[in-house]
């Protein structure tokens, strides 16, 4: 296996969600010395907003045990009614119950526990979230995806036909409203948001086309936002298309020197230390608690 050396790409490469697969599909395969970061694992069914809000409110939602609890979420279990959660207790007939956040109920942790362990991993990864806001020496390209079947705000009452175009839509004016909230927070950080839509693993004639409509009318540049498209994750994907789809983004937007975009699509370089450091970290622990 080789990796790209961290000094070809001189970049802060960030996730934003909505789930696991920007840091899981990309970024820990092309860039292995970023460390964990706050939006690494988990799920977010709200949207790109309640991102910025964490972030502009330095995180302050998630220094408490008390900011987090075990709760029935909805995606889970169909016939719980989402409602801000004042208590931990548990619904009667409710079967799965995630960690959540207590302040924003659409914020689900997958791979946690409610320990205090968790906590403190949640405030290691966003202290250094905010130092790489602070970093003026480096650029920062964020990435943000959401899926075309997922509803809007966590409402999974409402039917499965879900709107594209209204989806679409909710991307692009979330990902000004991040651009103009992080440039106004952060003056100094150089930076682009990369805001993508994860479309269907085979073509589906409403959901694709407007997708496609969508991308050609942004394919112009848009002031520090990029949109793309990723391809669903399947169990029946054998030739892996959607992690080539991840490699795609990262050749078509992360590939910072020039040279790289000559000849091969990726050169990598063997980077022996930091290969033996995630492979030593992937035994001693599970990689979200990093």
């Amino acid at each position: 296996m080789k990796i790209c050396h961290p000094f070809i790409n001189n970049l802060n490469v960030i996730s934003l969600g909505y789930g696991c697969a920007v840091k899981t599909e990309l970024i820990r395969k092309y860039f292995p010395e970023q460390p964990a970061l706050f939006f690494d694992y988990l799920g977010n069914f709200d949207g790109l907003d309640t991102c910025t809000q964490i972030i502009l409110n330095d995180f302050q939602d998630f220094q408490e045990m008390d900011d987090l609890c075990l709760y029935p979420h909805p995606k889970w279990n169909t016939n719980i009614e989402l409602k801000p959660i004042s208590l931990c207790a548990n619904p009667p007939g409710t079967t799965q119950n995630m960690l959540v956040s207590r302040h924003f109920v659409n914020i689900v942790f997958y791979h946690y526990k409610h320990t205090i362990d968790t906590l403190q991993s949640f405030k290691r990864k966003s202290e250094r979230f905010q130092k790489i806001l602070k970093d003026t020496n480096r650029q920062t390209v964020f990435l943000y995806y959401r899926q075309y079947d997922e509803p809007l705000n966590g409402n999974y009452a409402e039917n499965n036909d879900y709107s594209i175009d209204e989806k679409l839509s909710r991307l692009e004016s979330e990902s000004i409203r991040f651009r103009d909230a992080i440039e106004k927070q952060y003056p100094s950080l150089q930076f682009k948001l990369i805001s993508l839509i994860m479309e269907p693993f085979t073509f589906h004639e409403k959901v694709t086309s407007a997708i496609d409509k969508f991308l050609q009318q942004k394919a112009t540049a848009t002031r520090k936002i990029v949109y793309d498209r990723v391809l669903t994750s399947v169990s029946e994907d054998k030739r892996k298309l959607s992690s080539k789809s991840w490699g795609r983004i990262y050749r078509r937007h992360l590939i910072t020197n020039p040279l790289l975009r000559m000849g091969k699509a990726c050169l990598t370089i063997p980077f022996k230390v930091a290969r033996n450091c995630q492979q030593l970290r992937k035994k001693s622990m599970p990689y979200c608690f990093k």
